[in-house]
């Protein structure tokens, strides 16, 4: 464990100002990664962090340094939330402390601040509808799923203070400006296709949300299109990374417009054994027909490898849809001002955690957690549930109890999973999940990434809550029973 590369840390510093009635105005930020002892994806980490380093509110006002540090830790890489489980901790416990020293609701302060249309992202990108989503709705509809105006903030009853903790979260994908993926479509004489792309497929579900994806462009049933789980690289197409939850994004416009491509073969195809324009043609149920007539039509499988006519004159052949995709509009981060468009779109959402401590053994019961995420478009609902509550139950467990200790000297002393705790079964809360849904117009009708957004905002509304319950500041990671007495202990 301790040979390989690791979750990032992150020591931060954050200065917010507001006005009387709640408005942040300013931020100073100061974020220091620990890189670790190598040099692998900490320093592009570090900008991801510097990207959103304020989380999803107006703030006019921003200076922020965000640098990777060498330490004698080991060295950190990529992983589910891109360091912004991390800053979203720090900011988040923030933000409570603010609302807290202005008497507000922490809820009604974050909607308040909430980032919306018009604003501009901390590299001074222009928020719109369509790139940034529905924060404030997202807010709302928390609000409702948690009952967080039906009961008490707080419930003490003996030994037992039960509580609960809000957080906002955002994150931009900060991917490459040129990354890109292809997508080919191709035939079979039965009128089914076989789709070849680069998506690898690690339990998320793209394989079949690329499917549907599809299957809703050639308006055919889901089943006649066969996808393989395995990629080859020597025969598919080019896919930058499964990573950034960009897969769905950059791979399914490839495969609309190997669609359209295919579309616009068999329209040919069938304009000439029908008699009519292509435009006068659609697709759609195994078939090219007239618009105007829609029982005037041939089916896909007579053409699909081209059409023979009965005195044996052969036109068209395979129908191969190719199409591929790259990002748009992309810029890098000027170095003197931090300027930049980083990425095509943020996932906003709204975090909240209910947890039970008991106040003589400083133990506690994390008894719900609940997301709402603006998803733009939930290509499959089951699935994209799924894909959030894993990434809840992981932010929990990171935030909970995930870390390496170290001696005096600096060593690691639990150097393995058998000192090395995670949630285990029936540890678990009651997860609950929804969604705002507000088209993002670059992406496959309008879907954002979701993938590892699930995770980001558990650590901050775990903390959030646990504060409340033990009426200290828990400003660090893991929150372990020892860490918060520890912690109330310091402050008596």
């Amino acid at each position: 464990m301790i040979s390989s590369p690791v979750h990032i840390g992150l020591d931060a510093r954050i200065k917010l100002g507001c006005t009387h009635e709640g408005r942040i105005m300013a931020a100073e930020i100061l974020y220091l990664y620990d890189g670790g002892a190598y040099s692998d994806r900490g320093a592009v980490m570090s900008r991801a962090g510097a990207v959103d380093c304020t989380g999803p509110y107006r703030i006019d006002n921003v200076h922020c340094d965000s640098l990777c540090m060498y330490t004698n830790h080991p060295y950190s890489t990529s992983f589910r939330g891109f360091g912004h489980p991390e800053l979203t901790f720090a900011m988040e416990r923030a933000m409570d402390l603010l609302a807290d020293r202005v008497d507000m609701d922490p809820l009604e302060f974050r909607f308040y601040n909430a980032i919306g249309p018009g604003d501009t992202s901390p590299t001074q990108t222009l928020m719109d509808r369509s790139n940034v989503g529905d924060l404030p709705m997202c807010i709302a509809k928390l609000k409702t799923l948690i009952h967080w105006d039906d009961r008490p903030l707080l419930e003490i009853d003996g030994d037992l203070i039960k509580a609960k903790g809000v957080c906002c979260f955002w994150k931009n994908s900060n991917t490459p400006t040129d990354a890109g993926a292809g997508a080919v479509i191709l035939y079979n004489p039965d009128g089914s296709v076989n789709l070849l792309c680069g998506a690898v497929e690690i339990g998320q579900g793209t394989r079949t949300a690329l499917t549907q994806l599809l299957a809703e462009r050639l308006r055919m049933d889901d089943r006649m299109i066969h996808i393989s789980t395995e990629v080859n690289t020597e025969t598919d197409p080019h896919h930058w990374k499964t990573v950034a939850s960009r897969s769905t994004f950059l791979v399914g416009n490839a495969i609309l417009h190997a669609a359209d491509d295919a579309i616009v073969q068999l329209k040919n195809i069938a304009s000439i054994v029908l008699q009519c324009l292509p435009t006068d043609l659609d697709v759609g149920g195994g078939k090219v027909f007239r618009k105007d007539r829609s029982d005037i039509g041939i089916e896909i499988e007579k053409i699909a490898n081209g059409y023979k006519f009965p005195n044996g004159n052969t036109i068209g052949g395979q129908v191969i849809g190719r199409g591929s995709y790259t990002m748009r509009n992309l810029t890098s981060l000027d170095p003197e001002t931090g300027k930049g468009n980083p990425g095509p779109e943020w996932t906003v959402g709204a975090q909240a955690v209910e947890v039970e401590l008991n106040t003589r053994e400083y133990t506690y019961k994390i008894v719900k957690a609940a997301s709402v995420i603006d998803a733009g478009k939930v290509i499959n609902p089951e699935f994209a549930r799924s894909q959030i509550t894993g990434g809840m139950s992981m932010g929990l467990n990171f935030a909970s109890r995930e870390a390496f200790l170290f001696n005096d000297k600096g060593a690691i002393i639990n150097p393995q999973l058998r000192t090395y705790k995670l949630i285990r079964y029936g540890e678990q809360p009651e997860y609950f999940v929804d969604f705002v849904e507000t088209p993002h117009l670059e992406a496959p009708y309008g879907l954002r990434g979701i993938g590892e957004h699930g995770l980001i905002g558990m650590p901050a509304a775990l903390a959030n809550s646990l504060t409340l319950a033990a009426g200290v500041e828990l400003n660090h990671l893991p929150l372990t029973p020892e860490m918060i007495w520890r912690t109330i202990h310091d402050s008596v």
